[in-house]
């Protein structure tokens, strides 16, 4: 298997530029991999797919499979969505997708990447730090009441592919894993549910459950390795 390519599972299907006439399927994908509060609308997913500096890849097959979204403003880039269908997941498709999300913006003159996720979502944080990502802040009730994203930048885009073999190689690690049995009840996603303890020596992004700290205080440090930019006090971040 190539250093590039996350699961030889994943290279079925193939990642090409969604169309209008993709909506219907990208909808079922929504509707597949969210629950009702958290779905996109068929509004905002006709933005992605007509705005101006939109990139919207699907993943094609048999059938969809998975579908990510990014918008690129100059030389700045944002994620915005990453969906993967459940019976396709654990296989590395969503790692393959933000690949070549990447790759694509940067095609397009970006040299930094912002995305938001939810702060309990151990497994996409898990995943964007092994693909250079780093913390800058966190927007306290993104989500809604208790919900705080964290904000995560990607420094370097025009480097990246280089930094992003040793990543793979990380990432190929824990696929193997999964395929050993470790169970993983959750998947790559900017909204959603709680997912599963991390294993031990897992150095993790995420803050502490709402009311851990004192109201006003600051979440304890990350751990060695982890690099954060910055942890505002509450309401101390933009709003988006």
């Amino acid at each position: 298997m190539s250093d590039l390519e996350p699961t030889l599972e994943s290279l079925r299907f193939s990642l090409l530029p969604a169309r209008q006439d993709d909506l219907p399927a990208i909808l079922r994908l929504e509707a597949e991999g969210f629950g009702p509060d958290e779905r996109w609308s068929e509004r905002s997913w006709s933005g992605e797919l007509l705005g101006e500096g939109r990139t919207v890849l699907l993943a094609r097959g048999a059938q969809p499979a998975g579908v990510i979204a990014l918008s690129t403003v100059g030389e700045v880039a944002d994620l915005h969505r990453v969906v993967v269908a459940p019976a396709y997941r654990r296989q590395g498709l969503a790692l393959r997708m933000v690949r070549a999300g990447l790759l694509a913006v940067r095609h397009l003159g970006a040299r930094v990447v912002m995305l938001e996720v939810m702060f309990t979502n151990l497994p996409a944080i898990a995943l964007y730090q092994r693909l250079g990502f780093e913390q800058v802040r966190v927007r306290r009730d993104y989500y809604g009441p208790g919900r705080d994203a964290l904000i995560l930048r990607l420094y370097d885009l025009e480097t990246w592919p280089d930094r992003f073999v040793e990543a793979v190689r990380a990432t190929e690690a824990d696929l193997q894993a999964e395929r050993s049995g470790i169970p993983q009840e959750t998947e790559l996603s900017h909204e959603g549910g709680r997912p599963p303890t991390p294993p031990a020596g897992f150095q993790s992004l995420a803050l502490p459950e709402p009311g851990a700290c004192p109201e006003g205080g600051r979440p304890p440090t990350p751990p060695a390795g982890v690099r954060s930019l910055a942890l505002p006090e509450p309401g101390a971040g933009e709003a988006r």
